[in-house]
């Protein structure tokens, strides 16, 4: 738990387009093991995992062979277990630029690797053996890469997107057995993973369906149900979800002022954003802060 004096440490890359890969164990350090935040995508692979794993408020326990994939700005806090043996894996952290280093770059696939755009989805992939082996033989490979003194971004990247590709499967294949244990409907539609993406971008100044409905060329209410069918949540509830998420980052790791906070989720009233946050989780804003550093 941070200290009141304290804010959340933000991880940069020294320079834009970057990718990084490092065993758990050289990784880890007194920073890891605070909440902290990162500027951009970072893949955790447990190949032995010892202890929780905190993502944004949700509490994990690090399983073998489980991936999690962090987005920009998520905060999370690795406790390992190091009387049962500890961690043992690899993190590869990249920035969006690293894909799009030149104007000829394809974003297609980028764009459509929904684990990658899934901002509210924080819990661990399970690897089956195949995915297992998979990286088993695509880490090292990218390793040797990125040690050569002439190492190739293209090559690398190759490597970096069927890693994302196999991940993707991996998440779909654990999506359906989930749907099938519950006996819900699987819905894929990609105007969900766009509409994520923008929710993304656009949560702090449209707090309101009809902005992101005109982005699809629909009505609210068509793009109510093509949200409802893919996420089970109207357009409305995904947007307070995200709302609530950065304000309690913010709560929790900062010590910016309610009031601030209020204005810089776009919200006018200082008053009726306590409401807004009380009506979510019961308790003010203020009462939450001082939970959190009990």
């Amino acid at each position: 738990m941070l200290r009141k004096t304290e804010e959340i440490p933000f991880q940069h890359f020294p320079h834009a387009g970057q990718i990084s890969l490092f065993k758990i164990g050289d990784y880890q350090s007194e920073i890891t093991r605070k909440p902290h935040r990162h500027a951009f995508y970072h893949l955790i692979w447990f190949t032995q995992g010892r202890g929780t794993h905190m993502v944004d408020f949700k509490e994990y326990e690090q399983k073998d062979n489980t991936l999690f994939v962090l987005h920009p700005g998520q905060v999370h806090q690795v406790l390992e277990d190091k009387a049962a043996g500890g961690n043992q894996g690899w993190t590869i952290s990249f920035t969006e630029k690293f894909y799009f280093a030149r104007a000829e770059d394809d974003q297609s696939h980028f764009q459509h690797l929904s684990i990658l755009h899934d901002f509210y989805h924080t819990a661990p992939i399970h690897l089956s053996d195949h995915a297992s082996r998979s990286f088993q033989g695509l880490v090292p490979l990218m390793e040797q890469e990125l040690q050569w003194a002439h190492c190739q971004r293209n090559v690398i990247k190759q490597y970096l997107t069927t890693f994302l590709t196999v991940a993707e499967r991996e998440r779909k294949r654990q999506d359906l057995q989930e749907v099938a244990q519950t006996g819900e409907t699987a819905m894929n539609d990609h105007r969900t993973v766009q509409l994520r993406q923008l929710l993304e971008k656009h949560f702090r100044q449209e707090h309101h369906t009809g902005f992101y409905a005109s982005e699809f060329a629909l009505t609210p209410k068509r793009l109510n149900e093509i949200s409802r069918l893919n996420t089970g949540k109207t357009v409305t509830e995904l947007l307070h979800e995200r709302l609530m998420l950065e304000a309690k980052r913010n709560l929790a790791f900062s010590t910016v002022s309610v009031k601030e906070i209020c204005y810089d989720l776009g919200f006018e009233d200082p008053a009726y954003f306590s409401r807004f946050f009380k009506h979510h989780t019961g308790v003010t804003p203020q009462h939450f802060r001082e939970h959190m550093f009990k």
